[in-house]
């Protein structure tokens, strides 16, 4: 049987079903909400070196041209997934979809250390096993340009008390288990969300009983700790019975002091074909921990500011006096900040435009007065790094047929 949890008294109840369980941790749970009130944030808490801005062990793989050829793109092609990976842990889940990849040289100045743990070199194939630091500087600047809300940094660490039943057994918390090691490291170093352990000295025991915790406890532990939140992580393992009812876990985390989103966590796994308890357990602590995470990130993120861009327009297919009309409507646009005549050629003049927003942002402005605006190239072979112009006309004349036009939403610009 299945020992629930209770604050106060124990009551022996047969359990037959998660279910159930999830019944009992709750109930347990439910006195640490008793008067539940704030904990003003303590001064003294340090803030641990955060190591969401290195990707580690990324792997890549490339081929053509010759070893070196493979080698560079191999390595670019890590700079990316690399790059993917730290926006991922900065960028709330929602926006993630809304980041743009910047250029080879951008995405180089980046980086602040790469280092090369294994590779191999047959022919024109090339595969290595790469460490990757991106500099926390240019990872902010990179995401305020991708006017998406993102995380400046990582949220203040949390005192976490893990507290692990396997079926009926008692509870563990001090001693040494697999929760708890799990718990140890954060249990992902890289999320926004991290958390430390209590020492488990004589005092932390006489303080916090896991059989019947309370809230009361708590309170002391996070003032002994100097913490101003804490999560108490009840997992409840229920072991295979049989082939046909493999193990599961039930997890239930309560946050006591300050912090955002809910105060109560849960996740509720059944373990894959072959999978361990170790990994059962730690594919359950980082899903609380990914949901901590989740709920900061939408609190404290910082709100993107849209910084002017100035870029130069060739107006093709009117005269001047057809740009002088667009032009007054397009100024009371809020998007357009500035336009400036440039100077005349023949059949074209250039005007400097100064816009907020997105190039898909501009082209919606210059269509609302029925002009076409597009960028373009005069390269045969579109590359990651090249010289890209734009242009508008009328929108009821054809586009031109003697340049190559791009996508806009692959465009990335820099003031």
């Amino acid at each position: 049987m299945l020992k629930p949890l209770f604050l106060g008294r124990r009551i022996p109840t047969p359990v037959a079903s998660v279910a159930a369980v999830k019944s009992a941790i709750t109930t347990a749970c439910a006195a640490l909400f008793v008067c539940f009130a704030l904990i003003q944030p303590a001064s003294g808490q340090t803030q641990a070196l955060w190591r969401g801005y290195t990707v580690e062990n990324i792997e890549t793989k490339a081929a053509g041209g010759t070893g070196a050829e493979a080698q560079d793109l191999a390595f670019r092609n890590a700079r990316v997934a690399g790059l993917r990976e730290v926006a991922s842990r900065l960028v709330c889940p929602e926006n993630q979809g809304q980041l743009r990849i910047p250029s080879d040289s951008q995405l180089e100045a980046m980086v602040q250390s790469t280092e090369l743990t294994d590779q191999k070199i047959i022919g024109s194939s090339y595969s290595g096993l790469l460490n990757i630091a991106f500099d926390d500087d240019a990872i902010g600047t990179y995401l305020s340009g991708q006017r998406v809300p993102y995380a400046t940094g990582p949220a203040p660490r949390q005192l976490a008390i893990p507290i692990l039943r396997i079926d009926n057994e008692s509870a563990e918390t001090f001693d040494d288990n697999p929760w708890l090691r799990i718990w140890s490291d954060g249990p992902e170093p890289t999320l926004l969300q991290t958390y430390d352990l209590m020492r488990g000295d004589d005092q932390d025991r006489a303080i916090f009983d896991p059989e019947v915790p309370s809230r009361s406890a708590v309170l002391m532990l996070m003032e002994k700790y100097d913490f101003s939140t804490a999560l108490v992580v009840q997992a409840q393992l229920t072991p295979p019975r049989d082939e046909e009812a493999p193990a599961s876990l039930y997890v239930e985390a309560i946050r006591i002091g300050n912090g955002p989103g809910d105060a109560r966590l849960e996740t509720n796994l059944v373990a894959e074909v072959g999978e361990s308890t170790d990994s059962l357990l730690r594919r359950a602590a980082i899903d609380i921990q990914q949901q901590a995470s989740a709920a900061y990130c939408r609190t404290f993120t910082a709100t993107p500011i849209d910084q002017p861009i100035t870029i130069q327009v060739v107006i093709i297919g009117m005269d001047y006096n057809g740009w002088l009309q667009a032009e007054a409507l397009l100024s009371t646009r809020p998007e357009i900040r500035r336009l400036t005549f440039m100077g005349q050629r023949e059949g074209a003049f250039d005007v400097s435009v100064e816009f907020v927003g997105g190039l898909l942002d501009l082209q919606q402005v210059f269509g609302s007065v029925r002009l076409r605006f597009e960028a373009y190239t005069a390269q045969a072979v579109v590359a990651d790094a090249m010289q890209v112009y734009f242009f508008a006309q009328p929108d009821i004349q054809p586009p031109p047929t003697n340049v190559r036009i791009l996508p806009l939403n692959d465009i990335q610009l820099t003031n």
